[in-house]
Parts: structure tokens; C-alpha cells; sequence
């Protein structure tokens, strides 16, 4: 019996050796498994909305030019942020400066509407600079300041005008001047 057990490893070792060289090529020619994929960036929770004049007129209300600025919405329609920048363009210092700045939809109706009420001495013709992109605001480059030029609407419930909003455009209702006069 001993002669057989032999045999009988000696075919199994031979066996195994054919089916191993059988094997072989294939195992070769198989790729590496390559990395996974890098995940994909997660998109912008935010939107970017036109931010322009209400008319073709660009006019100096209140002696105070618009000069720049931009307006998003948050895609869940819980949050929109404007942020401008403007220059005082009349003799006096001014201390105060009040915008408003319409929301309006895909046809041109006003969805609502975010204000700005921002207080500090503008002297004449210094640009006063916010923020000009939603990815400037978002990655904090600039001055730190630039936020004074923003204004922030978070709540906790989506609201169709943010859902729906397409452009924002501005208006200054009111400018205080260091002597005590104010327009309008």
C-alpha cells in the first residue's frame, strides 16, 4: 500500500502543477483592481441669481452708485445672501445707507425682498467693497469687512420666493449725511 499512496501524491502534485500552469496566464493577464474612484465634489448648496439694475437708467439715488455686487440663493430655499458694493458720490460724508434689494422670478415679478441697513462713514467717492462673487463670499477672500456690505436671510423652512427667485436687483431708500440732511 505504500507504493500506492505514493502514486496516489505523486498524481495529485501533478495534477494540481497542470491545473496551477493552466491557471497561471490567466492570473497574469488579470489587472490590478484600480483604486475606487474619487467621489465626486459635492455640489454648491447655493445658486447664483442675476444681480442687476431695475432699470436701464443706473442713476445716483441718493447721491450713492451701485458698483458691483452679487446675490445667491440657497437651493433648498432656506437661505439667500446679497452682498454690494457702492461709491457716496455726493460732497458730504454719509453715516448711513439703506438698501432694498427685490427678489424676482423667472418673468420678472418681485417674490419678496432683503434689505440692507448699513451704518458706518462713507466718504465721498471711496469705493465702499463687498464681496463680487458667491465663491469669493464662500471661500472668506477679501477684506474683512466685506461682510458690512452683506445681508443674510436664514430660516428654517424653505420659502417659494427663494425657491423661485431669478435675479435680484437694488434699490437705496434712504442715505443719512454726517450734517444731519438725509435723501429723500
Amino acid at each position: 500500500m505504500p507504493d500506492r499512496m505514493n502514486l496516489r501524491t505523486i498524481v495529485c502534485a501533478l495534477a494540481s502543477l497542470a491545473v496551477f500552469a493552466a491557471v497561471r496566464p490567466v492570473l497574469a493577464a488579470t489587472p490590478s483592481p484600480s483604486p475606487s474612484p474619487s467621489p465626486s465634489p459635492t455640489p454648491n448648496p447655493y445658486r447664483s441669481l442675476n444681480f442687476a439694475s431695475a432699470t436701464l437708467d443706473q442713476g445716483s439715488e441718493g447721491h450713492v452708485n451701485v458698483t458691483g455686487g452679487f446675490a445667491a440663493a440657497k437651493r433648498d430655499g432656506k437661505a439667500a445672501i446679497v452682498c454690494v458694493s457702492f461709491k457716496n458720490t455726493s460732497t458730504l460724508v454719509a453715516r448711513r445707507v439703506v438698501f432694498d434689494f427685490p427678489m424676482m422670478g423667472p418673468r420678472g415679478r418681485e417674490l419678496g425682498s432683503l434689505h440692507l441697513d448699513r451704518r458706518g462713514e462713507f466718504s465721498p467717492g471711496i469705493d465702499i467693497n463687498g464681496w463680487e462673487s458667491l465663491s469669493a463670499w464662500q471661500g472668506g477672500v477679501g477684506h474683512r469687512g466685506y461682510g458690512d456690505n452683506c445681508t443674510l436671510l436664514q430660516q428654517g423652512v424653505a420659502s417659494a420666493p427663494l425657491l423661485q427667485a431669478a435675479t435680484v436687483t437694488y434699490r437705496v431708500t434712504h442715505v443719512e449725511y454726517a450734517d444731519g440732511s438725509s435723501w429723500p
